[in-house]
């Protein structure tokens, strides 16, 4: 078994080496009698011997390049090159006497290089390198190589956008591109814009001047005048959404307060009425006031009772409806025999109601007197009952 698969390696080796065929003379059998070939001949051939190139390419194996071929040479690029020793050609045809002939797998094996003719020719997708060789003309086909496809890739951005605002056409992702060409038409097909992107300059934005849906088309073209399939993305234009101004009332930091009741003077926890008038400021609109007002009081009982003057500079927190205010205040004696002084305030109170920017509560009220000496805690501190009211 080893044995039979040595065979067959050497009998493989042996076709692959006999399968390639070394040429080491032209002239002899010229496509082309000339014995120093013109760019411009390469013409002349295409022109004058399309039959027998026709012949010479199906016979080669590549009947369907040939038109290609008689069409592109017309216009291709030569370039003068030399075919060195050992390069290698896919297949070489010539003329045997009348007949068009064809060597394939041909390797020159001249002692030195000649000069030749290079060009290639497009179809398909793919490159067909040639060989000329200025000596006999004989057409000789080098490589062939696969040229990249381009790909087609739109992005909009956004897909949806109010009338006025512009729209992102984005072909960046696209892949082997010379240029694009982008296409917007709307619901009736009608074309609105064209235009032509590179992969320098691959986005654009544009701008639409009415209401509807539009259809953005795409067709990228890549070397060799190759085109990708289409690629297409909508885009509906919207009418603009008109928000309503938002109308921030103004609202008056100043506000102006009277506020009375019943209260009770210590010693014999004597009754009193009382009553204040003044202003509040809001700080912080619903969190924070200040309050400063000044009014007096009436006991009820005669001597030693008097009336008295009192007032407060208090800061009000609001925590809802509910309220705590804190502060200091002063009050004139309200007895023969007692002092006047600074009084440590502190209330507490709920609102009742609202109405714009009145305000109806009731609260308690205690005063404690500090800082001023003579006036202990027990005879000298008022419990206080109140209706506000803030307008």
């Amino acid at each position: 078994m080893k044995k039979i698969i040595f065979l067959m390696l050497i009998f493989c080796l042996l076709f692959s080496v006999q399968a390639v065929e070394k040429v080491s003379r032209l002239g002899q059998h010229p496509f082309y009698k000339s014995r120093d070939l013109k760019p411009a001949d390469l013409k002349i051939i295409a022109l004058d011997k399309a039959g027998e190139v026709k012949m010479g390419f199906e016979e080669a194996g590549n009947g369907d390049l040939v038109f290609a071929f008689l069409e592109q040479i017309q216009s291709a690029d030569v370039q003068t090159v030399e075919l060195n020793p050992g390069d290698g050609l896919q297949w070489m045809l010539f003329k045997k006497g009348r007949k068009v002939q064809v060597k394939k797998d041909v390797v020159w094996d001249g002692k030195k290089p000649i000069v030749a003719y290079n060009f290639t020719i497009f179809r398909d997708g793919k490159l067909y390198e040639f060989i000329v060789p200025k000596i006999c003309g004989n057409i000789s086909l080098k490589n062939t190589s696969e040229v990249p496809a381009p790909v087609c890739v739109l992005n909009v951005d956004p897909a949806e956008v109010e009338l006025g605002n512009p729209v992102k056409i984005d072909m960046c992702g696209s892949e082997n591109a010379v240029k694009t060409t982008v296409t917007v038409t709307d619901a009736a097909g009608a074309v609105i814009k064209t235009m032509e992107l590179t992969p320098e300059n691959c986005s654009a934005e544009l701008t639409l001047d009415k209401v509807g849906e539009y259809q953005v088309n795409a067709i990228v073209e890549g070397q060799y005048a190759m085109k990708s399939n289409p690629c297409e993305a909508m885009v509906k234009v919207l009418e603009p959404v008109v928000v309503a101004p938002v109308v921030v009332e103004k609202r008056n930091p100043l506000h102006f307060l009277i506020e009375g009741g019943p209260g009770l003077l210590k010693g014999t926890y004597t009754g009193m009425f009382w009553a204040r008038a003044g202003i509040l400021v809001n700080l912080v609109f619903d969190k924070l006031d200040f309050i400063l007002s000044l009014g007096g009081g009436v006991p009820i009982k005669g001597e030693p009772w008097k009336s008295f003057f009192m007032g407060n500079a208090l800061l009000n927190l609001h925590a809802g409806p509910a309220y705590v205010a804190g502060g200091l205040g002063f009050s004139t004696a309200e007895r023969e025999g007692r002092k006047g002084g600074i009084d440590l305030v502190g209330e507490l109170g709920v609102n009742l109601f609202r109405s714009d920017d009145s305000i109806g509560s009731i609260f308690g009220e205690l005063r404690a007197p500090v800082i001023t000496e003579d006036r202990p805690f027990e005879n000298h501190h008022k419990l206080l009952l109140g209706f506000r009211y803030i307008f």
